[in-house]
C-alpha cells in the first residue's frame, strides 16, 4: 500500500507541474520560443486528468489529492477560460442582438451524406438562423457555390432575411440585417492571414466587426493520417522511435511554424483594431485554443472572451481528424458590449461548429466589465 501511495504522489506531482505549465504556456511569445504554445494545447486534457486524480486519490492518497487540488487552484483563471461556469444569464437592458461566427468550409458537406440534388445543409442552417449578423469564414459568394434549383428557395430566404451582404475574395463574408460599410484596412491580406473589418449601423449605434481567419496548421493528408494513427495507437510498424521522429518532424515542426505566424498576425490585428476604435467585436477562426498567445495578446488590448463571460462548460468547435479543440472565438469590448449568452451550435456539415453570441450594446458610462 505504501508503494501505491508513493506512485500516486509522484503521478500527482508530475501532472500538477504539467497542468500549471500548460495553463500559462500561452503567455510565452512563440517568436521567442514556440514549444510552450504546443504545451498550451494540452491544458484541457491536463485539467481533466487533474480532476480525475483528485477524485481517485481521495481514496488512495489524500496528500496526492491535495497536491492536485492546489495545482487546480493555481490555474483557476485559465481553467475558467476553458470551462466557464456561468449558470445564469444577465437581464438585458436593451434589445438583444445575436452574432453568429461560422467557418463553413466552402459549403462542402463534411458528413458526405447529402445527395447531389438535395438542398445544401449549410445553406439550410443559414436560412433558418435567427442571428442578426453572421460572420463567415471560407465562404465565397454562396449563390455561385450552391447552384441548383433545390437551393434557390434557401438563397431567396437568406436574401430576404439578410438584405445586406458582402462576400470576400478570400472567404471572409458577412450577412447582416443592418446596413454596413467595409473598412479598408491598412495592411493587405496574405494567403495565411485573412481579415475584413466592417462598421455596422444598428439604429443610432455603430459597432466595428473584425472577421478573421488566422494561420492554419497546414497539415497535409499524410500528416492527418499520422495523427489519426497515433491517437488510435496504431504504429503501423514504425515503433516508438519512429513515432517520435515523425511527430517531431511532421507535426511539431508545422505546429511551431503556425504558432509563430499567428503571433505576427495577431500583432498586425491589434494595430488594426487600435486604428479603427469604437465598439469592437473580433470573431472567427483563430486556429488556436483558449489561453493561446494570440488570445492573450488581444486580451491585453482590453478585449474580453465572450465564452469566458457568458458560456457554460467546455466545448469544441473543430471536429475533424480527431483534432477536437475550441479554435473559433468571439472577443468584444467590455466597456461597450455585454454578452448575455454564448453557445456552440451542433451543426456537423462543416469541419467547424458555429458559435453564437447574444449581446446588448451598452452606455459606456454605466457598463462594467
Amino acid at each position: 500500500m505504501k508503494l501505491i501511495r508513493i506512485i500516486a504522489m509522484l503521478l500527482a506531482l508530475t501532472v500538477a507541474i504539467l497542468t500549471v505549465a500548460s495553463a500559462y504556456a500561452g503567455s510565452v511569445n512563440p517568436q521567442s520560443w514556440a514549444l510552450p504554445s504546443v504545451l498550451a494545447m494540452i491544458f484541457p486534457a491536463m485539467l481533466l486528468l487533474t480532476v480525475i486524480l483528485i477524485i481517485v486519490n481521495l481514496f488512495i492518497c489524500r496528500k496526492a489529492a491535495i497536491v492536485s487540488a492546489v495545482s487546480l487552484l493555481c490555474c483557476l483563471s485559465p481553467a475558467l477560460d476553458v470551462c466557464p461556469l456561468n449558470f445564469s444569464e444577465p437581464a438585458a437592458d436593451s434589445e438583444p442582438l445575436t452574432l453568429l461566427t461560422y467557418n463553413v468550409m466552402q459549403l462542402t458537406d463534411f458528413t458526405g451524406t447529402s445527395a447531389p440534388d438535395s438542398p445544401n445543409p449549410t445553406l439550410r442552417m443559414l436560412a433558418s438562423s435567427e442571428a442578426d449578423i453572421i460572420a463567415l469564414q471560407e465562404c465565397y459568394d454562396i449563390a455561385s457555390i450552391a447552384t441548383g434549383e433545390a437551393n434557390r428557395p434557401l438563397l431567396d430566404s437568406i436574401s430576404r432575411h439578410y438584405p445586406y451582404r458582402s462576400y470576400g475574395a478570400r472567404g471572409q463574408s458577412l450577412l447582416s440585417r443592418f446596413p454596413f460599410d467595409e473598412i479598408i484596412l491598412s495592411r493587405p491580406n496574405a494567403d495565411d492571414f485573412r481579415v475584413r473589418a466592417f462598421r455596422i449601423y444598428i439604429g443610432a449605434d455603430t459597432i466595428t466587426l473584425f472577421d478573421v481567419h488566422l494561420q492554419s496548421i497546414g497539415l497535409t493528408p499524410d500528416d492527418k493520417q499520422l495523427y489519426r494513427d497515433l491517437t488510435r495507437g496504431d504504429t503501423q510498424g514504425r515503433g516508438i522511435k519512429g513515432e517520435i521522429r515523425e511527430i517531431r518532424s511532421d507535426l511539431i515542426s508545422k505546429l511551431t511554424a503556425a504558432f509563430r505566424a499567428r503571433a505576427l498576425q495577431t500583432a498586425a490585428l491589434t494595430d488594426m483594431i487600435a486604428e479603427t476604435g469604437g465598439k469592437c467585436i473580433v470573431c472567427g477562426d483563430f486556429n488556436d485554443v483558449p489561453g493561446c498567445y494570440a488570445l492573450r495578446s488581444l486580451a491585453a488590448t482590453g478585449l474580453r472572451d465572450a465564452w469566458r463571460k457568458s458560456a457554460l462548460g467546455p466545448a469544441i468547435t473543430y471536429h475533424a481528424n480527431r483534432l477536437y479543440f475550441r479554435i473559433d472565438h468571439i472577443l468584444y469590448s467590455p466597456q461597450l458590449i455585454t454578452p448575455l449568452r454564448t453557445r456552440r451550435l451542433t451543426w456537423p456539415y462543416s469541419d467547424h461548429y458555429p458559435v453564437e453570441m447574444t449581446f446588448t450594446l451598452d452606455n459606456p458610462a454605466t457598463t462594467q466589465d
